[in-house]
């Protein structure tokens, strides 16, 4: 037995440094501070998620707000390129450079968080794969509509929209506001609030959900929004990717507790999350006295009308990339409907 312990001790330290060479810490970068609600309640989340069921052996170390540097609309370039791990981040950020998936940002297409975020991921991994190469979707964050907030007055028709300098979050969203007589102004989220107190700009094109995120709602009393029911006017997408070289590198068993904790069920479970918070920041709102006009049946019909345009243009500019856009624009309809009928 004395002779036999050594052999046996060898042993036990040689598998305890196998188990330790298999420990993964992934590292993540966003670009919302370590506060806000999605960092919080999703990227957090999912990282605790993937820690308790690899049983501590894989982990996340978190860069909030861009403290690995860059831009937002570099963060899936810095995935695809191995400088991170994973990222969250909003694809629309980098103009055209995920055209085909910008479709669910058009005016008027998407059904609910949930549904248009199960719909988005199964377009995203099985129709358009190619877009995102280099880099593996785990899940997409589908937020509650965008409705328009002002600082004083809330809109009653489109024609008050004409001049008005407005804050649209992405491409398609300042085509649609331009539809309708507005100047969009491109400005990064963390700008906004100061720009509203300085009057850089009239109103807002964001969701409920971010107006406390953004401590916007002592700048913000008069909101213009869609009738409950309605398919939104747009919305912001986030998507939480991780590199292919960093997922390739992790050992089957780790892969396989990555792709449970993912997929359309992880997505429609974010999405719920921006649901809940559109929610209670429209009650918040309320609570606080603001004022809101809800878009009547005749204007909305006017509304989806003007954004046609909207939509032939991105069917145009996918042709243009080499893809069929029409026959994209169908899938994604397609899709929203697969699941609202689920």
């Amino acid at each position: 037995m004395k002779a036999l312990f050594p052999l046996v001790t060898s042993a036990l330290l040689a598998a305890a440094g196998q188990a330790a060479a298999q420990d993964v810490t992934l590292r993540v970068h966003h670009f919302l501070p370590s506060t806000a609600f999605p960092a919080t309640d999703m990227v957090e989340h999912w990282c605790e998620t993937i820690k308790t069921r690899s049983d501590g052996r894989m982990a996340c170390q978190i860069y909030p707000a861009m403290q690995l540097g860059g831009t937002p609309a570099q963060l899936i370039d810095q995935a695809r390129d191995g400088i991170v791990d994973a990222v969250f981040t909003v694809p629309s950020y980098q103009p055209g450079g995920y055209l085909r998936s910008e479709v669910f940002e058009l005016p008027f297409i998407a059904g609910t968080e949930p549904v248009t975020a199960m719909a988005m991921y199964e377009y995203v991994t099985e129709h358009v794969p190619d877009e995102y190469s280099g880099v593996r979707p785990l899940w997409v964050a589908v937020g509650d509509p965008s409705v328009l907030h002002f600082k004083a007055e809330a809109l009653q028709t489109m024609d008050e929209m004409r001049g008005l300098k407005i804050r649209s979050p992405g491409r398609y969203g300042a085509i649609a506001l331009e539809q309708v007589g507005a100047l969009p102004v491109q400005l990064p989220a963390n700008a906004i609030t100061e720009s509203l107190s300085r009057g850089v700009i009239d109103g807002v094109m964001i969701p409920w959900s971010a107006v406390r995120m953004l401590n916007m709602q002592e700048e913000t009393s008069a909101h213009t929004v869609f009738a409950d029911g309605s398919r939104p006017f747009t919305n912001s997408i986030a998507m939480f990717v991780i590199g292919e070289r960093a997922y390739d590198r992790l050992p089957a068993d780790l892969q396989a507790v990555i792709d449970e904790a993912s997929g359309v069920e992880a997505s429609r479970q974010m999405s719920e999350i921006y649901r809940r918070k559109g929610v209670e920041d429209r009650e918040a709102a309320m609570e606080r006295g603001a004022r809101v006009h809800v878009i009547d049946d005749a204007q909305y019909a006017e509304w989806v009308k003007r954004m046609e345009v909207v939509r032939q243009r991105w069917i145009e500019e996918v042709d243009r990339s080499g893809a069929d856009g029409a026959a994209l624009y169908e899938t994604a309809t397609a899709l929203i409907a697969k699941y609202e009928n689920q």
